[in-house]
C-alpha cells in the first residue's frame, strides 16, 4: 500500500466532509439510550434536511397508512434506523457534487449508489433480517466514496483510470492496484472511520467487492450491498441475460434468495430508484423499466433453451439413467416419461418412510392445439419452451427436476419441498406466465386470451401418506389438482389436500 499517497488523500482539503447535524446524529445514536427528543431537535435545526426527511418518510417507498408531520413522529413510527439512514443519506449528497469543469461522472456514481442501496435493502427484506435493512442502505450509499476522494486528490490522473473500467465496476479494482497500490474500498472505509461511522458500515464498505472475504459478523451486510450491485448491473446492462444469470446464481449461494425472489428484487428496486432519486434530488439519468429488463433477458434464456444451451442441473443425476435413445425432449432439453419415472422411483420410497417430503406439479399448457393451428407451431413452440426456462427459473432452485409428458403436459418432481412451499412457487409462476405471455410472442397481442396455464400440487408428508401409498396415486393426485386448477379458467395453481375419514 501506498502509505504516502493514503496520507495524501486524508489530508486532502477538499476532501468531502460530513454537515455538522451528521456527526451530532452520529454522536448521540452511538449511545443506546439516546433520548428521541434530543435527537429530533438536534435534526431540525437543519431545517433543509429535516424537509427532505419528512417528505422522504412521506413516500411510496416507506408507504405509510398516516402521513408523518414531524421528526418526532418519524422517529416514533420508523423507529431510529430509517431516520439514521435519512440523514447521512441525505448529508452524503449535499457534501458530494461536481464543479463546473469537474469531468467525473457524478451521474453513473449516484446512479449505481442509489440503485444498489435499494437492491440491497430488498434483499435485505427477503431474508426476513430486519435488523440489518438500514445498515445496508447506508453502506450501499457509502460504498463507492472512496472514488470521490481519489478524484479530489488525483483529478484527471484518477479519471483515466476509471474511464479504464469501459464501464465494468467489477474491473476498477484491479486497475487502482495497479495504478495506485490502494482502492476505492480501503479508502472509502477509512473515510467513514475518520466520520466515527458505526463498523457494521465502515466494515461493508470496505469488502463490498468481495463480500464472500467480510468479516462473519458484518458478512450478510456485505453480501446484501454485492447483491444490490449485481441487480444495478441487470439493470443498466444492454444484454441483461448474462447479468441476471450471475444475480440468480450469487442470490442463492449467498442469501439463499430463489430466482423468483430476485425478480421481485429487481422490480421493486426499478420503481424506487426513480422516485428515490427524486427525494435526494440527485441526477441518475433515464431508469430502465424492470419488467421489460427481465422480459429481454426471458427472450435471450428463451433463445438459449432453444440452442439446447441451458442444462438442467437437477435433472444430471437421473439422465444417465435414462435408457432410452430418445430420453430427452428435443425441443426443450427436459426428461420425458423415462425421466420422470426413474426420478419418482428413486425419491418415491424415501418419502414414503418419512425421511422427506416429496411433492410433484403437474403443469398442463391449455389449449396449445388450438395455438397451433390458429397461430402456428412456431408459436406453440415458442410457449412451451418460454414455459420451461420457466419452470426451470422457479423449481431448479428447489432440486426440482423438470420433465416433458406430452405435448401439453409437464411435471416436476420435488424432493425434500414440502406441499406448502411448491405451492408457493406454483402460484408464482402461474403469476409470472400470466403477465410473461405476452412478451414470448411480441407480434400476437391476442396471445393473452389464447392460452393459459394450470398446475396442480400433491405432495408425500405425515398428512397424505396413508392415502398415497404408491407413486402412482401420487401423480393421480396431481392430475387430479391440475384439473382443478384448469376448471378456474386462467392460470392458477391448486393442490390436492385429502380428506380423512371420520372414525
Amino acid at each position: 500500500m501506498d502509505t504516502q499517497l493514503l496520507d495524501d488523500i486524508l489530508s486532502c482539503p477538499t476532501l468531502p466532509t460530513l454537515p455538522s447535524v451528521a456527526v451530532r446524529v452520529l454522536e448521540l445514536t452511538s449511545d443506546p439510550d439516546v433520548e428521541m427528543e434530543e435527537l429530533a431537535r438536534e435534526i431540525q435545526y437543519d431545517q433543509g434536511i429535516a424537509a427532505k426527511i419528512l417528505r422522504t418518510v412521506n413516500s411510496s417507498f416507506f408507504g405509510l397508512r398516516r402521513r408523518c408531520s414531524s421528526i418526532e413522529h418519524a422517529l416514533v413510527m420508523l423507529g431510529l434506523g430509517p431516520v439514521k439512514s435519512l440523514v447521512l443519506g441525505f448529508s452524503l449528497v449535499s457534501t458530494i457534487k461536481g464543479e463546473e469543469g469537474d469531468t467525473f461522472d457524478y451521474q453513473a456514481y449516484w446512479k449505481r449508489a442509489l440503485t444498489s442501496a435499494i437492491a440491497g435493502k430488498y434483499a435485505a427484506v427477503h431474508v426476513e433480517n430486519n435488523t440489518i435493512i438500514d445498515e445496508v442502505f447506508l453502506a450501499g450509499l457509502f460504498q463507492d466514496v472512496g472514488m470521490i476522494a481519489l478524484h479530489r486528490t488525483l483529478g484527471e490522473r484518477y479519471i483515466d483510470i476509471v474511464r479504464g473500467t469501459d464501464g465494468v465496476h467489477a474491473s476498477l479494482a484491479k486497475l487502482e492496484l495497479d495504478e495506485l497500490e490502494i482502492q476505492h474500498s480501503t479508502v472509502g472505509a477509512m473515510l467513514c472511520e475518520k466520520w466515527k461511522m458505526p463498523y457494521e458500515i465502515t466494515i461493508p464498505v470496505r469488502y463490498h467487492d468481495r463480500a464472500t472475504a467480510c468479516p462473519t459478523e458484518y458478512g450478510q451486510v456485505a453480501r446484501c450491498v454485492a447483491i444490490g450491485n449485481l441487480i444495478h448491473d441487470v439493470l443498466g446492462a444492454e444484454d441483461p441475460t448474462e447479468s441476471l444469470r450471475i444475480a440468480y446464481r450469487k442470490g442463492m449461494s449467498w442469501l439463499g434468495l430463489t430466482e423468483s425472489q430476485v425478480d421481485q428484487i429487481i422490480k421493486d428496486t426499478g420503481a424506487s430508484t426513480k422516485e428515490l432519486a427524486s427525494l435526494f434530488s440527485v441526477d441518475v439519468g433515464s431508469v430502465e423499466d424492470p419488467e421489460a429488463v427481465l422480459a429481454k433477458a426471458d427472450r435471450q434464456l428463451i433463445e438459449m433453451a432453444r440452442n439446447q444451451q441451458i442444462e438442467g442441473y437437477a435433472a444430471k443425476q437421473f439422465a444417465e439413467l435414462v435408457l432410452s435413445e430418445d430420453g430427452t425432449d428435443p425441443l426443450t432439453g427436459t426428461l420425458m416419461r423415462e425421466g420422470f419415472a426413474q426420478a419418482l422411483k428413486e425419491s418415491f420410497p424415501a418419502a414414503y418412510s418419512g425421511e422427506y417430503p416429496l411433492s410433484i406439479v403437474q403443469v398442463m399448457i391449455y389449449p396449445l392445439d388450438e395455438l397451433a393451428s390458429s397461430i402456428g407451431e412456431q408459436a406453440m413452440d415458442e410457449v412451451v419452451l418460454s414455459t420451461v426456462v420457466l419452470l426451470r427459473k422457479h423449481f431448479e432452485p428447489m432440486g426440482g427436476i423438470v420433465c416433458r409428458l406430452a405435448d401439453s403436459i409437464f411435471s416436476v418432481v420435488l424432493p425434500s419441498v414440502a406441499r406448502s412451499e411448491a405451492m408457493h412457487e406454483a402460484n408464482l409462476s402461474c403469476q409470472e406466465f400470466a403477465s410473461r405471455i405476452g412478451t414470448w410472442i411480441p407480434d400476437t397481442p391476442e396471445i393473452d386470451g389464447l392460452i393459459s396455464i394450470a398446475m396442480g400440487v400433491a405432495a408425500i408428508d405425515e398428512e397424505s401418506r396413508v392415502v398415497l401409498t404408491n407413486a402412482d396415486l401420487l401423480v393421480k393426485a396431481a392430475s387430479q389438482a391440475v384439473l382443478a386448477a384448469k376448471a378456474s379458467n386462467g392460470a392458477a395453481a391448486r393442490a390436492f389436500v385429502p380428506r380423512m375419514k371420520a372414525a
